[in-house]
C-alpha cells in the first residue's frame, strides 16, 4: 500500500491533509447524528464501561459470519484484555479481524505488531466497530464518572455510512508492518510477555506454559531486545505504553 510522504502534508490542522480533514469532518458528523437520536430513543441501551462492551461482544461473536472492522483512535496494551482471545476465536473460525488505529498507537502498544501484525495505521477520529454488514458499535462521550459509553446499533445507513468512512480511510493508512515483514514475537513469546506484565515470575511462567526455566530466560531475553529495554522493570513499563504522556514528537504519516 503506498505511504505519504511527509513533504506533501497540507497546510492544515496538525499537517491533516485535505482528505484527512473532510474524513474528520464526516466522521464527526456521524457521530453527532447518530448518537444523541439513539440516547433519545430509548430503544438503544448504552454499554457503559468496558466489562459490558466486552460481555456484548462475547454474545454477538456466534454470529459473525464474515468480518469485523475495527477503528481505535487509541490503544494501549492490556494483559487481561479478553479481546485477543475472541480474536483468535474469530479467526479459527474463518472470520477476518482488521484493526485500524492511530499512527502514534504502537509507542503505547509496543506488542502490537506481533498480536495484530495485519493493523493498518491512518488517521481515525472513532472508536468504532462494524460487524459484517449489519451491526455498527460506536463509542460516545465518555459518562460523568470517566466510563466509555458504546451504542450498538443495526440501523442499515448508520453501518453503510460507517463502512464508507472505512473505506474513505484506507487510501490514508498504510500496513504496521511492511510487506513481507514478520511479527517480531512469537505466540510463546507473547504469551511470556502477557505473564511478566502481570506480575509472574520465571518459574511461574515456566509451570503455566509448560517450559523449561532456561527457555523462560531465553524468551525473556528476546522481549528486552525487541522492546529496546535493559530490564524486567524496564519491559513491564514499555509494555503498558511508558512515556504515552510524555509530550514526544507524534508520528506524521508516511
Amino acid at each position: 500500500m503506498p505511504g505519504m510522504d511527509v513533504s506533501d502534508l497540507g497546510s492544515s490542522l496538525l499537517g491533516e491533509t485535505p482528505a484527512m480533514a473532510r474524513l474528520r469532518t464526516r466522521t464527526l458528523e456521524l457521530v453527532g447524528r447518530t448518537i444523541g437520536p439513539l440516547a433519545e430513543s430509548g430503544e438503544s441501551v448504552p454499554l457503559v464501561g468496558l466489562a459490558a462492551r466486552n460481555t456484548e461482544l462475547r454474545r454477538l461473536a456466534p454470529h459473525v459470519r464474515r468480518q469485523v472492522l475495527v477503528l481505535q483512535t487509541d490503544y494501549a496494551y492490556d494483559p487481561e484484555d479478553p479481546g485477543l482471545d475472541l480474536s483468535r476465536r474469530l479467526g479459527m473460525r474463518g472470520v477476518a479481524v482488521q484493526l485500524l488505529t492511530r499512527p502514534t498507537t504502537p509507542r503505547t502498544h509496543p506488542l502490537l505488531s506481533s498480536i495484530y501484525p495485519n493493523t493498518l495505521l491512518g488517521p481515525v477520529f472513532v472508536r468504532a466497530m462494524v460487524i459484517d454488514d449489519h451491526t455498527a458499535m460506536i463509542s460516545g462521550p465518555d459518562d460523568a464518572f470517566g466510563n466509555r459509553v458504546v451504542w450498538c446499533t443495526h440501523d442499515r445507513a448508520v453501518v453503510a455510512e460507517m463502512l464508507e468512512i472505512w473505506d474513505e480511510t484506507l487510501p490514508l493508512a498504510r500496513p504496521l508492518l511492511e510487506p513481507g515483514e514478520e511479527p517480531p514475537l512469537t505466540e510463546r513469546q507473547l504469551a511470556v510477555a502477557r505473564l511478566l506484565c502481570i506480575g509472574e515470575k520465571d518459574k511461574a511462567i515456566a509451570r503455566l506454559l509448560d517450559l523449561s526455566p532456561r527457555t523462560v530466560e531465553r524468551e525473556v531475553s528476546t522481549l528486552l531486545r525487541v522492546l529496546g529495554v535493559g530490564s524486567r522493570t524496564e519491559a513491564v513499563l514499555e509494555m503498558r505504553g511508558r512515556g504515552v504522556n510524555s509530550g514526544g514528537t507524534d508520528d506524521l504519516p508516511r
